[in-house]
């Protein structure tokens, strides 16, 4: 039988647990904001360290014995990474279309005065116009060649070549997903040590010297 004075404790830590886990799961669907690449990457970012702040703050309130807290704003920016590293290709392969064959109509490039100088193409595939900037490891076309694309139908996600949309890499997004569960896991169940109270020192009755 559980006292009056149990409960609001239980559903305190109902609370905070619903927090970790909110938490946990906005840093993992933070990079969907970054996978076009423009300046919703910085909202993915700021997602992702709010998210970072919050679970840092919850799990504190959960484990304030703990050593756990100093490492949760550190293990969900991780997690918000390492699923940013596979949310484009996961995107791509439920909502993408391919686009094989798609023809170069322009090359073009231009120099920052403090950038590198930076290259892309304009292509036309079939009633699309696309402008395409290679990702790493490919390089723009000269006029007249054709490139294989995978483009979003949602306009969402923008665009990658085949060979950037993977299972192995859209599995990065499970694997995030994992690591925030055994993160959760460890916060909710593993047993935290209450460190024991240091036995004070004997007082001196300083009268009777």
């Amino acid at each position: 039988m559980t006292s009056s004075t149990d409960e609001p404790r239980r559903n305190g830590r109902t609370g905070w647990a619903v927090l970790l886990i909110a938490a946990l799961a906005s840093a993992i669907a933070a990079p969907v904001f970054a996978i076009k690449g423009d300046l919703t990457s910085l909202l993915a970012i700021a997602i992702a360290l709010v998210s970072g702040g919050t679970a840092w703050f919850a799990t504190a309130r959960l484990r304030p014995w703990s050593r756990t807290s100093a490492w949760a704003l550190l293990v969900v920016v991780a997690i918000a990474f390492v699923s940013s590293m596979g949310m484009k290709s996961l995107w791509l392969s439920v909502y993408g279309e391919s686009l094989n064959g798609c023809v170069v109509t322009k090359e073009s490039s231009h120099t920052p005065r403090r950038s590198p100088t930076y290259f892309w193409n304009d292509l036309k595939c079939g009633s699309q116009q696309i402008t395409y900037y290679p990702s790493s490891g490919h390089s723009t076309k000269p006029v007249g060649e054709k490139v294989d694309l995978v483009v979003d139908r949602t306009a969402l996600g923008g665009y990658a070549e085949p060979d950037k949309v993977k299972p192995l890499f859209s599995a990065l997004v499970g694997v995030a997903g994992v690591a925030g569960a055994v993160f959760a896991g460890l916060v909710l169940w593993w047993p935290a040590r209450k460190p024991s109270k240091r036995p004070q020192k004997p007082q001196v009755d300083r009268g009777f010297l």
